[in-house]
């Protein structure tokens, strides 16, 4: 299988599932209220998943691209920045606009309150959270040194540190785990195990990579298995991979969960050619739009979506009955503007940055492209 086209169309789920949840505290609406579904609609578990799938991906590019570290991190900062930047240019132009549309709001909600809270934080030392971010450290920086650090000014960017730190140490991940003698390979899975204890107790920033070492450790964990021939039906199982998906899921770590049971069905499809009713879906030309314009729309969505609530405070749509009106209204103005915009910068700058992010032509393969 030259291009895993589920894992591109999960990417634009992942990014739309993104948008959704951060239209819910917008209205007030937090994830508490959910009860037993609350993840679903918490923070985490959509970005728990998007480094899960960077860990696969980018051993499976390493593996099947083998460069110097040099190459590797500069076509990952090509790969990142420009639209980052972008993207981080525009929010601290918006910062006022922000404040206005938050104080505005005619919801409350613990969110709300978060969100005013980083703002007023980004607004007491604007030059160091800017050059935190433009330098990529906003996720490094401990919290004592720098409040909220991770969250100023484009708050859904702390995601963007944490894989950059990855990036930086995957190809050593990659030469110490892959290459060399067992015990060697051992000796580095110890001395990593090490380092991300170690990392926990000392680097107090919510963005680290020691928060998230364990889905990544995911992901690389899967390429493994990718590379393995799973065609005897004995050791693989439709049964027996929804079980280690439900044991993970409810037991572990939801998102863990998730994700093992789609790599299960993947790994089902490549080998004994068993499909799952429904995840074709993903591998659908608008799931693939989506997975295409994925990157630009995580980082981008927020600028629509607090102009639309700066323009929405001023139609006097209380908390009750409005919510449903103010919440409905702005998920179509948010969807209005940021899916056009998030083609846009991904035609116009992350293709132009990234060539091998360019559609080829019709009927030639590919390999899987950067996460």
């Amino acid at each position: 299988m030259s291009k895993i086209r589920e894992l591109d169309g999960l990417r634009g789920l992942l990014a739309v599932w993104v948008v959704g949840v951060h239209l819910l505290p917008s209205v007030g609406v937090d994830a508490v209220r959910f009860g037993v579904l609350a993840p679903l609609f918490g923070e985490h578990m959509r970005v728990q998943i998007f480094c899960i799938l960077s860990g696969f991906v980018i051993f499976l590019m390493m593996d099947r691209r083998q460069t110097g570290y040099g190459t590797f991190m500069a076509g990952r900062i090509r790969r990142l920045y420009p639209v980052y930047i972008l993207a981080f240019a525009l929010s601290v132009m918006m910062a006022d606009l922000v404040r206005l549309a938050l104080e505005g709001s005619p919801f409350q909600g613990l969110r709300l309150d978060s969100r005013l809270q980083i703002v007023a934080s980004a607004a007491e030392r604007p030059v160091a959270h800017v050059l935190a971010h433009v330098t990529l450290l906003h996720g490094v920086i401990p919290r004592d040194l720098l409040p909220d650090a991770a969250y100023a000014f484009l708050g859904q960017a702390w995601n963007i540190s944490t894989e950059f730190q990855f990036y930086a140490l995957a190809p050593l991940l990659f030469l110490g785990l892959m290459r060399g003698p067992l015990w060697r390979r051992l000796l580095v899975a110890a001395l990593s195990l090490g380092l991300w204890r170690l990392g926990l107790r000392v680097w107090d920033n919510p963005a680290s990579l020691a928060r998230y070492a364990p889905y990544f450790a995911l992901g690389i964990a899967s390429f493994l298995a990718w590379r393995r021939d799973w065609g005897n039906p004995r050791l693989l199982t439709g049964t027996r991979v929804a079980l280690l998906a439900a044991a993970v899921g409810l037991g572990v770590d939801p998102a863990a969960g998730i994700w093992i049971f789609l790599f299960g069905w993947l790994l089902l499809r490549r080998d004994q050619g068993r499909w799952l009713a429904g995840l074709g879906l993903l591998a659908s030309r608008p799931m693939q739009w989506l997975g295409r314009i994925s990157y630009a729309l995580y980082l981008f969505h927020m600028i629509p979506l607090y102009l639309g609530m700066y323009l929405l405070n001023g139609l006097d749509l209380g908390p009750d009955p409005g919510r449903g009106a103010y919440l409905a209204l702005l998920t179509l103005f948010t969807f209005a503007l940021a899916l056009p915009l998030s083609w846009l910068v991904t035609t116009q700058v992350e293709q132009r940055f990234a060539p091998s992010l360019r559609p080829l032509p019709a009927g030639q393969a590919s390999g899987y492209g950067p996460a």
